[in-house]
């Protein structure tokens, strides 16, 4: 591990992480910005503590005895380990990611302590087996060759995919939010730092300057050329600035789970597609949901991971897996399709237990409070 590559991945991926509370802010109704505020800084500080307690030694324990290994980690902690303390905050920053684009699905409609129970049953049932399963070596997923570069299954498909399960179960009523130009200025600059921490985000899995840290900052940017690109070809005459956020987080997430093993050229693709799809499901489809967080962030990682399917390019995966249309065999496809299928349905089975499980420790009388107001 590279110390001071991972603490400059570390220190530009926080402020990404805190522009999301921005964005959802002016995405709420004037009178309830503060709440919003509240309910997503809340959610992700709670989210840090679960992932520091018991999320990271869940999915990364190699020890064989459970007990051994969690008294071996908080000793650890104790002592000070700074390599185990920075690997355990750069992980939790996409934990944390993930957690806040699920958060902005229940604007108006939940208050914090909704997400304050939610998120730590959620960690536990979804994204420690998700990520055990892929980032993990002794994860089934991971040793049957599935990828997932920087969290296209791991955090954008099981974030996205929670949206629509609480946009599904909290349907009561019908979210007026207003469109996104109270102060599209605000929103730029939180857009760009999130834009700026993706590059923290993408090159924090390397561990280290590599020879393939410009390659990456390359397909980063790439991607988020071909996000705009997207939404620049279905909305034409009338692209507004929103369109333009928009398709730069579309970009950004759809490159994760390819952008480090995929050529440029591919990679700019990917998003691109992924830019016009997604125009095009907001355009026609609702949700219930404020942010867009299933079409943003389930469909992009999605189609991130068919692009991985199609172009992963041997030059950069780590057992030389090829994508179809560079001749590659169906195994590592079937290998793909198989840990989505896999991520999607736990996802889906545990968001549902885990809206369940809030329910029953905290009453839903006493959670939703907006619904019918």
């Amino acid at each position: 591990m590279d110390t001071i590559f991972i603490i400059v991945c570390i220190l530009i991926m926080w402020p990404m992480l805190f522009s999301v509370p921005v964005l959802y802010g002016s995405s709420s109704k004037k009178e309830k910005t503060s709440d919003t505020l509240i309910m997503t800084s809340i959610g992700l500080f709670v989210a840090f503590l679960a992932w520091v307690s018991f999320g990271y030694f869940l999915v990364f324990n190699l020890s064989s005895s459970l007990f051994e290994g969690f008294f071996s980690y908080v000793m650890a902690l104790q002592r000070g380990d700074n390599e185990l303390i920075l690997e355990v905050v750069l992980q939790g920053c996409f934990f944390l990611y993930a957690a806040g684009m699920f958060i902005g699905t229940l604007i108006h409609k939940v208050e914090w302590k909704f997400f304050a129970l939610f998120i730590p049953i959620w960690l536990l049932v979804v994204y420690v087996p998700s990520a055990f399963l892929l980032w993990n070596e002794q994860g089934f997923l991971n040793q049957i060759g599935a990828l997932d570069f920087s969290g296209g299954l791991v955090v954008h498909l099981t974030a996205g995919t929670t949206s629509l399960i609480l946009s599904r179960t909290f349907k009561e009523g019908v979210l007026e939010v207003p469109d996104r130009h109270s102060n599209m200025i605000i929103n730029y600059i939180a857009t760009t730092l999130i834009c700026f921490g993706w590059f923290g985000f993408n090159l924090g899995p390397l561990g280290s300057a590599s020879t393939f840290s410009g390659l990456i900052i390359l397909n980063t940017i790439l991607a988020i050329s071909g996000g705009i690109l997207g939404y620049l070809i279905i909305q034409k005459s009338s692209l507004t600035s929103e369109d333009v956020l928009t398709g730069m987080i579309v970009g950004l997430v759809t490159s994760t789970a390819l952008v480090g093993y995929a050529s440029p050229i591919m990679l700019f693709i990917v998003p691109l597609i992924s830019g016009v799809v997604t125009c095009h499901l907001r355009k026609l489809t609702y949700f219930n949901d404020p942010v867009d967080s299933f079409v943003l962030n389930g469909i992009g990682g999605i189609i991130g991971t068919l692009g991985l399917i199609l172009f992963a390019n041997p030059l950069f995966t780590p057992a030389g897996q090829t994508g179809l249309l560079l001749g590659g065999h169906f195994t590592f496809a079937l290998s793909q399709v198989f840990a989505l299928l896999i991520i999607f349905a736990l996802a889906t089975i545990g968001a549902q237990i885990s809206v369940t499980l809030t329910n029953l420790i905290y009453s839903r009388k006493k959670v939703v409070i907006y619904e019918n107001q």
